[in-house]
């Protein structure tokens, strides 16, 4: 169902207000946010869980921008890039910019995973830039920085391709929404002799640009590197586009392929989001965090140090350990090459990762309602925090009850998709029988630490 048949859906799409004045009024709230944490910090870490959620920008870009940006991704597609400030940024560093072309190790997609690694490693379990708003501050504005620098230096939009982690963890996402865009007639792009919507002439200009994402509308096979920008369709003097209705996950029944950076980047991401759903119970976290604690102890390892070992372990080492354990057992029943089953593997992972992530980003809305009383009358947060210290307050049972019901629906509706992928998928038809195998049996337990988690907490 193409939806721009809803004429004022198709009017906004094609305006040249879109999404020009959405991105100007998220750029003013970023640079709010960004004021709001400025110098609200604290060296006590029992006072930083508190101050992070009675500082108001720290409150809302973590508990709730950040949830919502996940949550919108999986149901709409890269919606947030269609409005990100640092977007409309890039586009006019690169418009004045030098235009150089990025050389190959740069559009590698490394540089992407290894900025991924960074900011959990060191910015959220090192310096905890999530639990401290002058932290959160800096980072927010090293990334608004970073991507002037990037665009100003490369041609097109380098920085959203190459080097935004966030943009590339909302595409693996984007996989699973009910929503595309593409080419409305195919046999229309074909007979166009000015190609507007990937015209070099057309590359820097700010409405009815030409794709600086490198794709031809034409030839977009899934949702990962479309932006949603619609400049192609103000480009297109046929304006043949459409923005339509699928069955969900579409793009994982195809023949999706991904890059050993991609991969590394998904699998780190697998750890992470492990960690935000076991450690809100005692007993998971008491299981995943026993390794890192005895090297800690055994290593002598404390503080910021011990921290990034900690992260090390979660993030890195645990995936590496799982995808390793996993490759020796294909090995012995199919002998697949390491990049294959790996590829597999990793499309099988994404229905579950998803829906972990919006388990945890509705729990953090959800827990965070209570401070909503507070922020306003003292949004920097210290007054409140310092008041809260030996208090707790208490979010209504029906929500969590509520959440709980989601939990369960979400993390079986994962569970079906992975048997439906293995199923219909493009990607396991010439796969062996033997190798399916391996490869459920490594999706289940990667689920099961989920499932497991979710109906005994």
């Amino acid at each position: 169902m193409n939806l721009f048949k809803i004429s004022w859906l198709k009017r906004i799409a094609q305006s040249k207000w879109f999404p020009l004045l959405p991105q100007v009024a998220m750029l003013a709230v970023f640079c709010l946010l960004i004021w709001g944490g400025l110098g609200v910090s604290t060296k006590d870490n029992a006072f930083a869980k508190i101050l992070r959620n009675t500082n108001l920008a720290n409150l809302i870009v973590w508990s709730y921008w950040w949830p919502l940006i996940i949550i919108t991704t999986i149901v709409i597609g890269r919606m947030w890039c269609t409005v990100c400030p640092m977007e409309l940024l890039t586009a006019i560093a690169s418009r004045i910019g030098l235009k150089r072309q990025a050389p190959s190790w740069f559009r590698s997609g490394w540089i992407i995973t290894s900025f991924y690694v960074l900011i959990v490693l060191v910015g959220l379990h090192t310096i905890a830039i999530h639990r401290q708003p002058h932290r959160m501050s800096l980072y927010l504005l090293l990334l608004l920085v970073t991507s002037i620098i990037v665009s100003f230096i490369f041609e097109k939009r380098a920085f959203c391709s190459y080097v935004c982690p966030v943009g590339h963890l909302l595409g693996l996402y984007s996989l699973l929404s009910p929503f595309e865009w593409r080419a409305d007639d195919l046999g229309m792009c074909q007979a166009c002799k000015t190609k507007d919507c990937i015209a070099k002439k057309n590359h820097y200009r700010m409405v009815g640009r030409s794709c600086t994402s490198n794709l031809y509308p034409a030839n977009i096979k899934d949702n990962r590197d479309c932006l949603l920008c619609t400049q192609c369709l103000k480009a297109c003097p046929y304006k043949n586009l459409r923005f339509s209705l699928r069955k969900p996950g579409m793009d994982l029944y195809r023949h999706v392929e991904f890059t050993p950076a991609q991969m590394a980047f998904l699998f780190v991401v697998a750890g992470f989001v492990s960690y935000e759903i076991l450690s809100e119970w005692s007993s998971s976290k008491a299981v995943l965090t026993w390794v890192p604690v005895k090297l800690g102890e055994i290593l002598g390892m404390h503080g910021a140090i011990g921290s990034f070992m900690s992260a090390s372990v979660m993030f890195v080492l645990y995936p590496a350990v799982f995808l390793l354990g996993l490759y020796l057992l294909s090995l012995l029943l199919c002998k697949t090459s390491f990049r294959q089953m790996s590829m597999r593997l990793s499309v099988l992972l994404i229905p579950t990762m998803a829906a972990a992530h919006v388990l945890k980003a509705l729990l953090k809305m959800v827990s965070r309602i209570p401070y909503w009383q507070y922020v306003f009358s003292d949004p920097r947060g210290i007054s409140t925090a310092t008041k809260l210290t030996n208090m707790n307050l208490s979010t209504p049972k029906a929500l969590y009850l509520v959440h709980s019901y989601i939990s369960i629906f979400l993390i079986l509706s994962a569970f079906v998709t992975m048997g439906l992928l293995l199923r219909k998928s493009m990607l396991f038809r010439s796969y062996n029988r033997k190798g399916k195998v391996v490869l459920f049996c490594g999706a289940m337990a990667y689920w099961g630490v989920f499932a497991v988690t979710i109906f005994l907490w």
